[in-house]
């Protein structure tokens, strides 16, 4: 009796406890909504943790097994490590963030805070207790907080005295704000300012003009969109002033004022003093908006000169005609061009500028170009630019106003072998289809990489057309589809790529008659039960789409179909 006692103790003493713990592990599953984030050891962890009623944040086990689970390096540490970036991140990522989380989260040792997905969080009194127990943040997103007073950001601001990284897109910041960081953030390196109430008095703050003489001299990259009272003196003064300035965004025309900068220096007898920027476009959206309708705004082609200032250029958006005697000094700047944005002026005029001006120029800087982005040509060779460019990732022809009729035939294959996108955006109606067709086959036959393919009025892209394309490429790699007014296509083409790509992700369609509202709606649902985000457009108002597939309304326009 006694040695069947003995045996028979731990076994019931062990039930007891399973029992217990599959009880435990019941209710808590049945208490809780389905996980948002990923179901690894470490986010389910901090899970559990966010989803916690605030009274139970307090207890001593969070302290104590939440940083070894978090810990990549699985060695004891203290609570200090990264738990509370981890937490803070995780409670944004899967938007849970609440106002009372900032009393635990909210720690000296968070180095990023962007709240892009919880962006109610941020009122007065969390930007009070951020900057009461935040010193050490190096980066910081309050982009779209447009209801956040100027204050409240001037006060998170004056904080962070280490501060490298900061959006305020689309937020009350004033010329007051660029004084701050004037005075505060000597270490700030990366700015972005767009659509917010600085003038050109702010940008002199920025740049150390003000009383204090402070600045914020290690700006390497700056956004500044759509700054109603920023003119292009502020601008200028930005270039000049930034010494470590590589990147700006503006709308404003800035190979105008590097040209001004160089021609100050040939008019005093100065020296060229280089400048670090290696992006220089000398469009400007403001010309957009003017009467003609013309994109890039027309410049001599002496301001190509300008560039000469610029030794470290790796993105260049220009006009053909600057480019049609350019010389060997000018070539020189140009060794390290990765980007290149081309244009036509005028386009109405079909002049033969293609075969004069821009093969004879790619031929000289096609060697080491990723992204090619060609605007309102005629005469369009595809072939002949790929072959000019061997190592291009991105190949875009927009706008086109007329197709060669005898393309390049003498081009190797394996120059298409690296294209992840192609655009192909056909302007006009009176194009030799048979031109079209040969050209896109070549490109399409030999691009498995492709990712995204954008079409825009190409009328030799049919159901036939792709298949014989697809016995000679599955399209494995494709992500992004976009067709508007393609209209020889059905969702035959469609289903086919959704069956071979691997990781097709969305496809717009726009005004493709061929693609009726019942195949719109079976792609839908093809691609929901494939769990594909999908976006179909039928003519220009009525959207299909899932919720993985909604626009952020706070999206700065940095990721688009064509980038510039």
């Amino acid at each position: 009796m006694t040695q069947d006692r003995g045996i028979g103790q731990p076994v019931v003493f062990q039930t007891t406890i399973i029992w217990s713990y599959l009880t435990t592990i019941f209710w808590i599953h049945s208490r809780m909504p389905v996980l948002k984030a990923p179901p690894t050891l470490k986010t389910s962890c901090l899970d559990v943790v966010c989803r916690l009623p605030g009274d139970e944040w307090g207890r001593p086990h969070i302290a104590v097994w939440l940083p070894k689970i978090t810990s990549d390096t699985r060695q004891p540490h203290n609570l200090c490590a990264n738990l509370y970036q981890s937490l803070l991140d995780h409670l944004i990522q899967t938007e849970q963030l609440q106002s009372w989380h900032l009393n635990y989260v909210a720690h000296d040792r968070l180095t990023c805070l962007r709240f892009e997905k919880c962006l109610d969080i941020i009122d007065v009194d969390s930007a009070k207790l951020i900057s009461m127990r935040c010193p050490n943040l190096e980066d910081v997103s309050l982009l779209g907080r447009k209801q956040l007073p100027v204050r409240s950001i001037q006060l998170m601001l004056g904080s962070f005295a280490h501060l490298r990284v900061l959006d305020i897109n689309y937020t009350k910041a004033d010329d007051t704000t660029m004084m701050t960081l004037a005075r505060g953030c000597p270490e700030l390196q990366e700015l972005r300012i767009m659509k917010t109430n600085v003038t050109d008095v702010g940008l002199f703050e920025l740049c150390g003009l003000g009383e204090s003489g402070e600045g914020c001299k290690k700006v390497t990259k700056l956004w500044m969109y759509d700054l109603t009272k920023v003119t292009l003196f502020g601008v200028s003064y930005v270039i000049r002033a930034l010494k470590e300035l590589k990147e700006l965004y503006t709308e404003h025309n800035i190979g105008f004022v590097v040209y001004g900068i160089y021609q100050e220096c040939l008019l005093h007898n100065l020296p060229l003093s280089p400048l670090k920027l290696d992006y220089v476009s000398f469009s400007s959206a403001t010309a957009k908006d003017s009467p003609g309708e013309k994109t890039f705004t027309p410049a001599p082609a002496s301001y190509i000169k300008a560039l000469k200032l610029c030794p470290n250029l790796t993105n260049l958006v220009i006009n053909v005609e600057m480019v049609a005697d350019i010389d060997e000094e000018v070539l020189l700047s140009l060794f390290q061009l990765k980007i290149l944005a081309l244009a036509d002026s005028n386009p109405e005029l079909s002049n033969g500028t293609f075969q004069r001006d821009v093969i004879p120029f790619l031929s000289k800087v096609g060697a080491m170009l990723e992204k090619v982005t060609l605007i309102d040509f005629s005469e369009v060779d595809v072939l002949a630019v790929a072959s000019h460019c061997p190592v291009v990732l991105s190949l875009a022809f927009q706008n086109v106003q007329g197709v060669a009729e005898e393309p390049v035939r003498q081009v190797k294959d394996s120059v298409f072998q690296s294209i992840e996108y192609f655009q192909l955006d056909i302007y006009v109606d009176d194009v030799p289809e048979e031109s079209v067709h040969y050209q896109l086959e070549r490109v399409l036959k030999n691009a498995p990489k492709l990712k995204r393919l954008h079409l825009e009025y190409v009328h030799c892209f049919t159901d036939d057309f792709m298949t014989d394309v697809m016995k000679y490429n599955k399209f494995e790699s494709l992500q992004t589809l976009k067709l508007i007014e393609c209209h020889c296509i059905t969702r035959k083409t469609i289903e086919a790529l959704m069956n071979t790509a691997n990781n097709f992700s969305e496809l717009m369609a726009v005004n493709c008659e061929k693609l009726k509202t019942t195949d719109l709606e079976y792609l839908r649902k093809l691609a929901a039960w494939r769990n594909i985000s999908f976006s179909v457009v039928e003519g220009y108002g009525k959207n299909y789409h899932d919720s993985e597939s909604d626009v952020d309304e706070n999206d700065n326009g940095e990721e688009q179909w064509e980038e510039m």
